[in-house]
């Protein structure tokens, strides 16, 4: 019995710290810049497929989808180096966003209600943070911000 709960208890030891190396591990990228520049690619094509919707401008989501494939593509190439159970981790849940995104993609082409589009947009943006998920608090873009050069100083004052 007293075996029984020492191998519990060493399992259990050995869990809590694979369980707190995750974000260790990602506190110590290899090229944390790289990494936070494809998130913030990510935050900004979602927003410009928001953008689109309400403006009704289905037309242009494939185009959308086509950026966030691409800033799929970067953030791939932004951990190629880190280790495979991390890559594997980040891989899996940038499926599942970027799938989402092509889900609204495919729906724009007979779009007449914006709202089923900016609902499956909501379950993207879920999809999506959960990459972020896996990555430090610090890493993550503010979502409402808008990107550099857009918005910030734009119009000088007379």
């Amino acid at each position: 019995m007293k075996r029984t709960r020492k191998i519990l208890a060493i399992l259990a030891s050995i869990g809590l710290v694979l369980a707190l190396a995750g974000p260790i591990l990602a506190a110590q990228l290899k090229s944390p810049d790289d990494v936070k520049t494809a998130l913030r690619l990510l935050v900004q094509v979602s927003n410009d497929f928001k953008r689109q919707i309400t403006n009704k401008n289905f037309a242009r989501v494939p185009h959308e989808y086509m950026e966030y494939t691409e800033a799929a593509d970067a953030l791939r190439t932004a951990i190629k180096n880190e280790p495979a159970d991390f890559k594997n981790r980040v891989e899996t849940r940038l499926k599942a966003a970027v799938a989402a995104y092509q889900k609204i993609s495919d729906m724009s082409s007979s779009a007449t209600d914006p709202d089923k589009l900016m609902a499956e947009h909501a379950k993207a943006v879920t999809a999506m943070n959960a990459v972020f998920d896996l990555f430090p608090a610090d890493f993550r873009p503010d979502p409402n911000l808008p990107p550099p050069g857009r918005g910030r100083g734009g119009q000088k004052s007379q």
